[in-house]
């Protein structure tokens, strides 16, 4: 009896789920150095990404902990809000979790929570939206629609959706307040659609399925089409599914900024679950059999996902021994290994051959030294080797040549 009051406790397992992933998620840390792309919103970016992580590196030091963990943060408030968004959705306690779990297990999810970007703050303002409307507060909502116009970008296809689900349901100011943010959104960001047909259609699919897992993308699909037919349509659908639809139809023309369309997908778990288990409750047990099979195929895809971003070094040698290039992770890597490496040889300044090495290098103390050469490609007379190695597989190759 006591077991089933625990159990039944959301609070108590809302707060595990978070202890359990919180340290995943500081492991997955622990074995990431920064990549070009995060040092490029740290040291040259003007942005709300770039002011959190600065200010985090400011006061707890200059390492990948500081670096991430208010994404983290960022990540669990995102938990939160979904969570409570779901139970507009979602009668029974077990589904909520579950949409929830679902949610924190998806690749793009666990990503978004350890890479310096901004789809954690993206989330992060449109489940507030999203909140905020299901539970008919105006002018909070038209004040976080405001703020999200100076958040990002992406927000401009928020916009479009939004207007859709104003004018399905005939809410005028919230179609009136849409247009005007999508059109101040275009001016503000000087938002393009330039360019021909080409094959990126394909390569949108193939985004999505790393965001989602194979299996869990066709469940998505499937929960867009089935609502469209039968369902009541609230705002997370028009969200999701014209975030997804307008993606597929963009890609038709020029190669998209997925990072700044996710965040409007990755939130549709609990539309994904009460579809799925609606589908499988009005069934006789007899006849559940393919559900069964689906949601043991997708959970094996999403365990296999969330492996390979958690425990991704591990990978090396089991997959990637001959072109360790090959690995998602590999520009998330090395640049720490190499630092700690030059700092042994009492080498802390160095002039780097790629712009992008000496950045991320830049993080880890390794400031610039035009008298002293790291190259990457292999050169005559270097002066010393450095070899970067997990698992005793050969990673890469560094040489150290004086300038004069």
């Amino acid at each position: 009896m006591k077991n089933q009051k625990i159990y039944h406790n959301e609070i108590f397992v809302i707060s595990l789920l978070f202890v359990v992933s919180f340290g995943f998620l500081l492991f997955a840390i622990s074995n990431l150095s920064i990549s070009f792309y995060e040092a490029d919103i740290l040291y040259n970016e003007k942005s709300l990404t770039s002011l959190v992580a600065n200010l985090s590196c400011k006061f707890f030091g200059y390492n990948d902990f500081a670096l991430r963990i208010p994404f983290i943060f960022i990540h669990f408030a995102n938990c939160i809000l979904l969570y409570k968004i779901s139970k507009f959705m979602l009668k029974r306690r077990f589904d909520r979790v579950l949409s929830l779990i679902l949610y924190m297990c998806l690749p793009g999810v666990l990503t978004s929570a350890i890479v310096v970007n901004p789809a954690g703050i993206v989330i992060f303002i449109t489940l507030l939206i999203l909140y905020f409307e299901s539970t008919n507060l105006q002018i909070p909502l038209f004040i976080t629609l405001f703020i999200s116009l100076f958040v990002d970008k992406s927000f401009s296809i928020f916009y479009i959706c939004l207007f859709l689900y104003a004018a399905y349901y005939r809410k005028k100011e919230l179609a009136i307040a849409s247009i005007l943010l999508f059109v101040s959104s275009v001016i503000f960001y000087e938002v393009g659609t330039s360019g021909k047909p080409r094959g990126y259609f394909l390569d949108t699919i193939g985004i999505y399925a790393a965001a989602f897992s194979p299996a869990v993308l066709f469940i998505f699909i499937y929960t867009i089409y089935r609502i469209w037919l039968k369902d009541r349509k609230n705002l997370l659908w028009f969200v999701v599914s014209g975030t997804f639809c307008l993606s597929l139809i963009f890609s038709l023309r020029q190669k998209l900024e997925f990072g700044s369309l996710l965040p409007f997908c990755v939130i549709s778990a609990p539309l994904m679950v009460r579809v799925f288990l609606n589908s499988y409750r009005i069934r006789l047990p007899e006849f559940r059999k393919p559900h069964k099979i689906s949601a043991v195929i997708a959970i094996l895809f999403l365990l296999i996902s969330a492996n390979l971003i958690i425990f991704n070094q591990i990978f090396y040698p089991i997959l990637f021994k001959d072109k360790p290039q090959k690995h998602f992770i590999f520009k998330y890597d090395i640049i720490k290994d190499l630092s700690l490496k030059l700092k042994k040889h009492g080498i802390y300044e160095i002039n780097c051959q790629n712009y992008e090495t000496q950045l991320r290098l830049k993080f880890y103390g390794i400031e610039k030294n035009p008298n002293l050469m790291l190259f990457e490609d292999e050169v005559d007379f270097y002066d010393n080797k450095i070899e970067v190695r997990k698992f005793g597989n050969l990673l890469d190759e560094f040489y150290i040549k004086k300038a004069f």
